[in-house]
């Protein structure tokens, strides 16, 4: 049997942060799922492919194709062009088709809901057995979505792998590393419930790796061949386990891959205190990011509950004054947002330009899976068959438009806030340009 595993990126539209992504940090969870069913002893070729072109010459069995929301209508593009080419059994897995579980294209045979690990290894392995996939067979297994007839079947949320270590880490010669840094996930989930996010809603709980796995997975880091100097911990929050941070931070030291690498990660305001930051100072934490969302108390309590907004100026001075590259990410548009609040959150960011690495400037989207997107729905600016090929553009900030894409604020016109977005964008080009600078100097 052979298994062919793509992401669905589309290429005919140039989103600088996007190609960086695709060219630097491949998808883990591909390689996640090829050293899964290797584990589990499954027989099977994994191809793992970034150009559609190269897997349609292999002509796998089974077609994986790994899509976000942003980028499922191209999801959906490939999957005809496989129809077309060779049939295989196609199956789609990732955020959106997680965040909508009772929405399968007919392209597609079956989606897997959530972690994608056992749930995939099952499929395959049924496959392998039985060389289709019957509606019969697929009732038993939890986690997917397939069609029966006119009826589209959701078997219900598959509980996640309480012990992530029992996965094994990702294969990175597989892929290969085209730059001097990489990424890792040293945990899934998070604890918070932000109403903009949909981790929460596609994640089950909080889970960790031990710092065991941690470290073992750095030093394989280290043997990937050109050597990345820069690991980028991609948890959606790292710090949450104090005993854990600082325990990373403790092996990573003692065996020098302090030396090694530079690390970055994100975190949340509230949870950083002298402790933690001496924890990531000491392992070569050279980069911290944080959602400080708005500046204004009113939306920010709202969005992100639990964390204040002098929590906000705090973590931004504290990193500052220990010397990290600090970067935080700010929401605007929000439909509780007024034009004060609007404001609020440029001064906010205005008056600490000097302190800030870079910005992460985004507009309210009404992505699947978040309170964002049950807003929209009601209001009748988003549906769940619509075409998501709309939100992909507008993720690069200063593409966004009013007149283009959803915007869900009331209580700004949308005139008005294109005028007031003129700001914003001169504050995105300004650390745009500061980001080029420092990142020349430090060879990023």
């Amino acid at each position: 049997m052979k298994v062919g595993l793509i992401t669905a990126i589309r290429e005919d539209f140039f989103n600088p942060y996007e190609i960086k992504i695709k060219t630097t940090m491949p998808n883990l969870a591909l390689l996640y799922l090829s050293g899964y069913l290797e584990k589990k002893g499954l027989e099977c070729e994994v191809l793992i492919e970034d150009k559609f072109e190269k897997l349609a010459k292999e002509r796998p069995d089974i077609l994986g194709i790994s899509s976000i929301t942003e980028n499922f209508q191209h999801a959906i593009h490939l999957a005809m062009r496989a129809r077309k080419l060779w049939n295989p059994m196609i199956i789609i897995g990732g955020v959106h088709v997680t965040s909508l579980p009772h929405v399968l294209p007919k392209v597609f045979d079956v989606a897997v809901i959530g972690e994608g690990e056992e749930t995939f290894f099952e499929l395959l392995s049924l496959y392998n057995k039985h060389q289709k996939l019957d509606s019969s067979w697929l009732s038993q297994i939890k986690g997917i979505t397939y069609h029966e007839g006119a009826e589209t079947v959701f078997t219900g949320f598959r509980k996640g792998i309480s012990n992530l270590d029992e996965i094994p880490a990702p294969d990175r010669r597989l892929f290969g590393i085209k730059y001097p840094y990489t990424y890792m996930m040293t945990s899934r989930g998070c604890p918070y419930t932000c109403s903009f996010c949909v981790i929460p809603h596609v994640s089950e709980g909080y889970r960790m790796h031990s710092a065991e796995y941690v470290i073992e997975e750095i030093k394989q880091i280290k043997e990937v061949k050109p050597n990345p100097r820069k690991v980028r911990i991609f948890d959606d929050l790292y710090i949450v386990n104090k005993k854990r941070t600082h325990e990373i931070a403790e092996r990573v030291h003692a065996e020098g891959l302090d030396q090694e690498f530079d690390f970055s990660c994100w975190v949340r305001a509230n949870l950083l205190d002298k402790e933690v930051v001496q924890s990531l100072k000491k392992m070569n934490m050279k980069y911290v990011e944080f959602g400080a969302e708005s500046g204004s108390s009113k939306v920010f309590s709202e969005i992100k509950p639990g964390c204040g907004m002098d929590d906000n100026q705090k973590a931004i001075d504290i990193l500052y004054d220990n010397g990290f590259y600090t970067s935080c990410s700010i929401l605007i548009g929000h439909p509780l947002e007024t034009e004060s609040d609007l404001i609020a959150t440029y001064e906010f960011i205005e008056r600490n330009v000097d302190k800030l690495f870079s910005v992460e400037f985004n507009n309210a989207i009404p992505w699947p899976g978040t309170d964002l997107w049950d807003y929209a729905k009601k209001q009748g600016w988003a549906r769940d068959d619509m075409d998501f090929g709309i939100l992909r553009e507008c993720v690069h900030f200063p593409n966004y438009s009013t007149k283009k894409y959803p915007y869900l604020n009331k209580n700004i016109s949308p005139e008005r806030y294109e005028s007031i977005l003129t700001k914003f964008h001169e504050l995105f080009w300004k650390f745009e340009e500061k980001q080029k600078e420092i990142e020349a100097f430090l060879a990023w």
